[in-house]
Formats: structure tokens, sequence, C-alpha cells
């Protein structure tokens, strides 16, 4: 599913990207984010954080949540999504996503 309301705990369920099932009950939550300088990407970066943290929050361990990024982002920004547990992946590198989700379908 893409451009879909997720359920979290919160008053109001957060938008996702791409909803993927994936094998046994898990789902992989995805949020794509362009952006063409380090000073944008702060804000996609905050948006993902802030999304991940209420999917996972209301649906702990049965969700796998993932950013798909495209253009100038600062390493700092990358760094914090990879240690709040999101997987990183790159447009430039769809082939790196495909590996990653054969396993996981």
């Amino acid at each position: 599913m893409h451009k879909t309301r997720f359920a979290t705990n919160t008053a109001r369920p957060q938008e996702v990207d791409v909803a993927c099932g994936l094998k046994g009950t898990y789902v992989l939550a995805m949020e794509c984010k362009v952006t063409n300088d380090e000073t944008n990407s702060v804000k996609r970066i905050n948006d993902v954080l802030k999304k991940a943290t209420a999917w996972k929050a209301h649906w702990g361990s049965f969700v796998e949540t993932a950013a798909l990024l495209q253009g100038v982002i600062a390493a700092k920004d990358v760094a914090r999504l990879i240690d709040a547990d999101v997987h990183v992946f790159w447009s430039h590198d769809l082939p790196a996503f495909e590996k990653w989700l054969s396993k996981r379908v």
C-alpha cells in the first residue's frame, strides 16, 4: 500500500508513504524523503523519527521502519535514523533495498 494511515497510540494515525507486509505478521512502514540541502534534511529526518517512534510505540516489534532517501542529507541525520533502528535506503541504490526486502517477504 502507499500513502495510507497507520494506527498509533496518539490521537491521530500517522500517514505512511509505503506499507508492505513482511514474513509472519510483520509490517514495513517506509517513509520516502527528498531534500536538496543538509539544513532542510533536518526537518525531513525529524518527520521520519516522529512517525517511527509513534509506530513502534503502538505496534512494538511487529513493525519495521525504514526511510528511502534522495538528495543531500547530513551524515549526522542518517546516523540519527540508524540509532533509532530505522533502516536507511537510498533511491540511487534500489538493489540494496530489493535485496533486504527479498529476505523478508
